[in-house]
């Protein structure tokens, strides 16, 4: 039995992706406020800290490396439920680990099924939404910046609980088990997960240029978490503000990223994903400009909240517009596009890093931060529609349902 479009079945299954999204990100984007409440139980150096960031980068680039294999072994669906299971083991394995590099090594579970999770889901929402694909895309990424938002509000009042941090950490387990699995199983069981994403009129691309849109994904992630990793030690380091206001700005930036993301959202269902990208990389010259010259606490929160804007959408419309140009083979082209990503998320930071001891942060942040946006500028007018949308034509992918929807897994693509 197959899902029709409005149906419970579908929405349940809509339902539970967002909730194990949101399970994820209390892990993986509440782990900066987690770590020191770790630190008081396991003593942990700098490096054992940062293990812990790794883990959940390689958990990601290995989901990332298997996501095509997996899709087509076993189906978009039964990818979700191991996706969900992956974060609710390393949950569990994170609030009982006894040691630091244990808790390192649940980061990897973690960060397996919140990519897994990401990639197949993303996907599944552009085929199961037709025209309110790309909007559904954004909208999963607020539901991430809702759970990272919760978690490091709620943190502090669990661990100071008789749960503790431990109690804080297996909180994902318990809403994937008695909300996540419940909704993906009834959904994926009547929902037609293997749903293919035709193409439409305001695809990102045309011919062997649909190649390059997974650059154009890697450009825009890295100019995102460039703002994301380097802010408060750029107001710091560079611009001389004091650990206190430059806490206040990335607070200031945090919030402009969960509201930006929640009008983006809207957009993606208005506007092309290429138009959103282009106008957040115009955002992100600003920030970058007004970070360079930047002094005074004031400023700097102003500053924190252009950033947040432009990083708010890089990722959702970036995932939208790959498989706008590529929507036959959009789960390999999502795939292909995360692995690179997640390659990039783990060079990058060390590269910039590297240059910056020598020719200063605010160089090398700036560099960087040129490089990608004139390089992903390139890639989308590459890439840009060969035709112009006709009127009312829409402007997200339309599902299509093949016959063999409802079988386990596609078949071998020729």
């Amino acid at each position: 039995m197959t899902a029709r479009p409005g149906s419970p079945y579908r929405d349940a299954l809509t339902l539970g992706l967002f909730a194990s999204i949101l399970s994820g990100a209390m892990i993986q984007g509440g782990l900066g406020a987690l770590l020191p409440y770790m630190g008081r139980d396991m003593a942990m150096t700098h490096t054992l800290e940062s293990l812990h960031i790794t883990g959940l980068a390689t958990g990601g680039l290995v989901a990332s490396a298997v996501a095509e294999a997996a899709r087509r072994r076993l189906g978009r669906g039964r990818v979700l439920v191991l996706g969900a299971a992956s974060v609710a083991a390393g949950s569990t394995a994170l609030a009982l680990a006894p040691s630091p590099v244990l808790s390192a090594a649940a980061m990897l579970f973690v960060g397996f099924g919140l990519t897994s999770t990401l990639i197949a889901g993303q996907v599944l929402l552009a085929a199961l939404h037709g025209v309110r694909g790309a909007r559904m895309i954004g909208e999963l990424n607020v539901s991430y910046s809702v759970g990272a938002l919760v978690a490091t509000a709620a943190l502090p009042l669990v661990a100071a609980s008789v749960l503790g941090w431990r109690g804080f950490s297996a909180v994902p387990a318990v809403l994937v088990a008695a909300v996540v699995l419940p909704l993906v199983l009834v959904g994926v069981r009547r929902t037609a997960t293997e749903a293919t994403v035709a193409a439409s009129s305001s695809g990102g691309g045309g011919g062997g240029r649909a190649g390059l849109a997974p650059f154009v994904m890697v450009l825009c992630v890295v100019v995102e978490w460039g703002f994301l990793f380097w802010l408060a030690t750029h107001l710091t380091s560079v611009a001389g503000l004091s650990t206190a206001d430059a806490s206040r700005a990335t607070a200031a930036m945090w919030v402009a990223v969960l509201v930006g993301r929640v009008a983006g959202a809207r957009l993606l269902g208005l506007v092309r994903p290429g138009t959103l990208l282009a106008a957040s990389l115009v955002l992100g010259v600003v920030g970058t400009v007004a970070l360079s010259v930047v002094r005074t606490p004031g400023p700097a929160m102003a500053t924190g909240v252009v950033a947040g804007l432009a990083a708010a959408n890089l990722y959702a419309a970036s995932i939208a517009f790959v498989i706008a140009a590529d929507p036959e083979r959009a789960d390999a082209a999502v795939a292909r596009g995360s692995l690179l990503a997640a390659v990039a998320l783990i060079a990058a930071p060390l590269g910039m890093g590297a240059v910056a001891d020598v020719i200063g942060l605010r160089t090398a942040f700036a560099g960087l931060a040129a490089l990608a946006t004139v390089g992903a500028f390139a890639l989308l007018a590459l890439t840009r529609p060969a035709t112009p949308r006709a009127p009312g034509a829409p402007v997200a992918p339309v599902a299509t349902v093949p016959a063999a929807a409802a079988a386990p897994h596609l078949e071998e693509e020729p």
